[in-house]
């Protein structure tokens, strides 16, 4: 049973990395960049030469000083993804683009607005637009979780320990929607199968070699039995493996869980043991 004395001084010691992991969450944006319009808002921002391949005619962008303009008055959200996979196309073709996906993720003007278009998941990092992405935190009991190895071919952070499931929010579905599936594709858990609670949420936005990562990370919670069976089943999981916290803790402080899941799993034992997380990082 873990104590809640215990529980405090597991957080506190995962607390010691807060103020590092927020660092890395929330890097100084490169000067220089691109601000990317559609829909009258601003969406996300990109480099220069991503900037002029999209500019180039015939195409649907207008380059005027420091801004990419999508010209799309005249359309609606259909209208705008069509534009869009062209575009996406386009920036594959220059090598601009890398792992593409077949993944179309929504484009918001603002958050919580519906979608005003969606694009190719590999073109989002390129353009820097907003994404929404889902993260388990697995408990066996207060003091065991669950964790996946990310397969070794993976693009980003192959190889790194993570929660047990992560991934992105494709258009179309809700984040409930979007975290059975990732559960069914990277565990092999049957949807209903988990009783979840909501946590809290963050926003990554720093510098990656695609271009810029901005992306919202809605934190859940669950119990699993200490004997269900887990399979992987998208090729995206080399391991599973069953951790007490101070390993995980250790393991992240060695930096060998990536930065999302280390802010995700600060997030659950944050809330559990009633302490404060650095102003500005969840919410």
């Amino acid at each position: 049973m873990l104590t809640a004395d215990r529980l405090h001084e597991h957080v506190q010691r995962l607390q010691q990395q807060a103020d590092r992991l927020q660092r890395r969450a929330h890097q100084p944006i490169p000067p220089g960049l691109v601000s990317v319009w559609m829909a009258g808002a601003q969406v996300g921002s990109t480099t220069p030469d991503v900037a002029r391949v999209l500019a180039r005619p015939p195409s649907g962008f207008l380059l005027l000083d420091d801004a990419l303009l999508l010209q799309d008055d005249d359309f609606d959200a259909a209208g705008r993804t069509a534009l869009l996979g062209e575009a996406a196309l386009r920036l594959r073709d220059a090598g601009l683009l890398t792992g593409w996906r077949d993944e179309a993720l929504a484009i918001h003007a603002r958050r919580g607005d519906d979608p005003i278009a969606a694009i190719e998941r590999a073109a989002c990092r390129p353009l820097g637009i907003r994404t929404d992405a889902v993260h388990l935190n697995a408990f066996i009991d207060d003091e065991t979780l669950v964790v996946a190895r990310r397969a070794a071919s993976k693009q980003i952070d192959p190889g790194l320990w993570d929660n047990l499931v992560g991934g992105m929010v494709p258009a179309g579905e809700s984040l409930e929607q979007a975290l059975t599936r990732e559960a069914w594709e990277e565990a092999g858990i049957e949807p209903g199968r988990l009783a979840i609670q909501r946590g809290r949420r963050f926003h990554v936005r720093r510098p990656v070699p695609e271009g810029l990562q901005s992306e919202i990370i809605h934190v859940f919670d669950a119990m699993l039995p200490a004997d269900l069976p887990l399979q992987n089943r998208d090729g995206e999981v080399d391991d599973f493996e069953q951790r007490r916290l101070p390993e995980v803790i250790a393991a992240i402080e060695r930096d060998e869980f990536t930065l999302e899941s280390a802010l995700v799993t600060l997030d659950a034992l944050a809330r559990r043991a009633g302490i404060a997380t650095p102003a500005g990082l969840y919410y």
